[in-house]
């Protein structure tokens, strides 16, 4: 996206919205911070903040808004407008005075001397006290940067509450969060700077303040889920590259730190946390202390109870083992590993997808059959190994099993092995062949997919008479061998949505199907059909509106 063409990536609406935000004088403030970095305030229900970034050819890099939508947003596309019109000088057709070519403040403050930054600093930290706190994070010794951290976090969550009640709504979230995401960012930047142990502290600030948070907040936008999974993320980054450098007493404390967080209460509810905590321990367990530590922890987190919540951790906790083994040990001993624990299908899958790498596909056909026998209570599960099974036939050149396995998995609704299916029949086959698959799929959701496919005009138009509705989906396969039958089933499908609509959006849907029947070819009989319903409804004011404004 360029900033000379960028109204190109935007919807049309979203365009023209910003385009009069931009005319209107609703950016009310913008900086160019240096060559490639803009900051703008925009003024709509609130002010919001729009980061734009670009390189040497004008491309927009990085867009962003702290406005509660995730999309591109009028307010992006009202600054970019600002933008391009100090970058190329205002075009004729735009209306708005011509600005003088600014410094950018980088510029700007490289005229100052040292005490007249200071000074400057401190006067506009007074009216922005979370650039003081973002800058006091960045200045103070690495000992104090939890604390600062800490309460900077505290500090903007604060300011998303909502009045006394202390709740977060969903137009509050991405602000009260900025707290977290500043000091995830600085998390990053300590483990470019090999300071991994800090970025872990960090890290685990934001993720035990964003998981507290989510308690009386709205995330109806993902934003603290966002947050919990990036902080999961850079805690597992940095302990992974942390290890390649790390001293064994530094192991140690790390293993110790993450363990004692991992394994705090408010973690309780919250096991894909500790488990992913306990993944990223694995990389620590070079030395066999900590080994023998890690593994007698998670032993004694075990269940032997039948509750389907410990069952599903005993599985987790098995799969964090085996991610030990894989790292540590020998393939052998990964594989014993996975046989002792085949009744979990993860285990099992893992064997599969290994005898296939051996081309040992005889044992990939034992080894699925019994998983199909000892998994029949689940659908998807059985799926997944007939899949398998299908792949093993298919390089022992099994056609039968084959095509028997395709049909299967076709019944299913598995639209993937319908091409498969067809390439095992000869093309004098396939047309009976067909009409039998056919035929066993009338009540599959594939069924549809397959006449269009296989051009079954006769099926198209069965299928769209059983429900008329349909005819705005399937009058392109059909249209030339049954005009009439086609403009039948338009008329019936619309005046039965008219005869129960009772609100504009159903008014509105309408009249969308009578400009479908129009594209399809019949002007004069939805003209026709349009005059009929304005003389049937005569005392629907709202549709008869809907209905002239489709006629102009």
């Amino acid at each position: 996206m360029n900033i000379n063409s960028f109204e190109k990536q935007f919807k049309k609406v979203i365009v023209q919205r910003g385009y009069d935000y931009y005319m209107n004088n609703h950016v009310i403030d913008i900086m160019q911070i240096d060559t490639s970095n803009w900051r703008a305030v925009v003024e709509g229900t609130e002010p919001y903040t729009v980061d734009v970034t670009f390189n040497a050819q004008g491309d927009i890099t990085y867009a962003n808004c702290d406005c509660p939508y995730d999309d591109d947003c009028k307010h992006i596309a009202a600054v970019l407008y600002e933008i391009k019109e100090q970058f190329n000088n205002p075009p004729v057709l735009v209306s708005k005075s011509s600005k003088a070519k600014k410094s950018t403040l980088q510029q700007l403050l490289t005229t100052q001397t040292k005490e007249n930054l200071i000074s400057l600093i401190l006067t506009v930290g007074k009216n922005s006290p979370d650039f003081l706190q973002e800058l006091e994070i960045r200045l103070i010794e690495p000992t104090d940067i939890v604390t600062a951290a800490k309460k900077m976090i505290v500090q903007h969550l604060k300011w998303g509450q909502e009045g006394r009640s202390g709740f977060i709504p969903r137009h509050r979230a991405s602000k009260a969060l900025k707290g977290v995401y500043t000091t995830l960012q600085h998390a990053e930047e300590h483990i470019d700077k090999e300071d991994n142990i800090t970025a872990i502290e960090l890290s685990f600030l934001c993720l035990q303040y964003t998981i507290e948070a989510l308690q009386y907040g709205d995330d109806s936008d993902g934003h603290f889920g966002d947050a919990i999974r990036e902080s999961l993320e850079l805690i597992s980054q940095a302990i992974e590259e942390g290890a390649t450098f790390w001293s064994k007493e530094q192991y140690e404390t790390v293993y110790e730190l993450v363990i004692q967080k991992a394994m705090q209460h408010e973690f309780d509810d919250w096991v894909e946390c500790r488990i992913q905590l306990l993944n990223a321990c694995v990389s620590l367990c070079l030395y066999d202390e900590i080994e023998k530590q890690f593994k007698t922890l998670i032993y004694s987190m075990e269940s032997s109870s039948d509750d389907w919540n410990a069952q599903y951790i005993n599985k987790e906790l098995k799969q964090v083992e085996l991610h030990l083994l894989q790292n540590k040990y020998s393939s052998k001993e990964v594989e014993a590993f996975l046989e002792k624990h085949i009744e979990d299908y993860h285990m099992r899958e893992q064997i599969i997808q290994s005898a296939i790498n051996r081309s040992e596909y005889e044992k990939v056909l034992q080894l699925t059959t019994d998983g199909i026998q000892q998994d029949q209570q689940l659908p998807g599960i059985v799926s997944m190994w007939k899949r398998y099974a299908f792949k093993a036939h298919q390089h022992l050149g099994h056609t039968e099993e084959m095509r028997e396995l395709a049909l299967e998995l076709m019944q299913k609704g598995e639209y993937d092995f319908y091409k498969e299916f067809k390439a095992l029949h000869s093309t004098e086959q396939w047309p009976e062949v067909l009409e039998e698959l056919l035929n066993s799929l009338t009540d599959s959701n594939l069924y549809a997919r397959l006449i269009v496919e296989e051009q079954q005009s006769k099926r198209i138009l069965d299928y769209c008479k059983e429900y008329p509705t349909r005819i705005g989906h399937y009058y392109q396969f059909i249209k030339e061998q049954y005009y009439e039958e086609v403009c039948a089933l338009f008329i019936d499908a619309i005046t039965i949505d008219a005869q129960s609509s009772s609100n504009r959006k159903n008014y509105k849907d309408v009249c969308r199907s009578i400009n479908i029947m129009r594209k399809a070819g019949y002007t004069v009989e939805a003209g026709q059909l349009i005059t009929d319903l304005l003389q049937t409804y005569p005392k629907r004011p709202a549709f008869i509106e809907e209905l002239k404004n489709i006629i102009k």
